[in-house]
């Protein structure tokens, strides 16, 4: 049986559409210590903060995420793939610093309180992870888990100026 050019590129186009969507669901659950995945991951996110029409809905699905990158922390310090505590801490720190911003930037008091809690809950995971990261070993990561820490007491603080 001949396949005409039509039918090869049709089967071409089904076999790369399964293929991304595969991908896509398998990025789901990847960490930040398998890079490809874990970058498909961060490209879906960003397409669907894109998608986010109103700054409430913007924050909500942030975070969520947020919840998602202290979980990621979590599982790269349990795994004790410590090279990868800096970019995991960073995406955390930052993430966290574009919620407060938004909602400072857009007067959202409702979602003031219910953040505070969301960060006053983290602080204790993070200083969980900072109180049990092996500190006599030539891995001085823990540092980034402290940096977190205090950004988090930072956004706090800048949460507690918006009236």
């Amino acid at each position: 049986m001949k396949l005409t050019l039509r039918t090869k590129i049709q089967l071409g186009a089904i076999f790369v559409l399964v293929v991304l969507v595969l991908s896509l669901i398998l990025s789901q659950k990847a960490s930040p210590d398998f890079p490809p995945l874990f970058s498909l991951k961060r490209i879906q996110e960003k397409a669907f903060l894109t998608f986010k029409s109103n700054p409430v809905e913007k924050v909500d699905y942030m975070s969520n995420l947020l919840d998602h990158r202290l979980q990621e922390l979590q599982n790269v310090f349990n795994h004790k793939n410590y090279e990868y505590i800096l970019p995991s801490a960073n995406r955390y720190f930052t993430l966290a610093g574009e919620i407060t911003d938004l909602i400072i930037a857009n007067h959202l008091t409702d979602k003031i309180e219910p953040i505070k809690k969301q960060f006053l809950s983290h602080q204790k995971v993070l200083n969980d992870l900072y109180i049990l990261y092996p500190k006599n070993t030539d891995n001085t990561e823990y540092k980034y888990i402290e940096d977190d820490i205090n950004y988090l007491k930072l956004y706090l603080d800048k949460l507690q100026t918006v009236k």
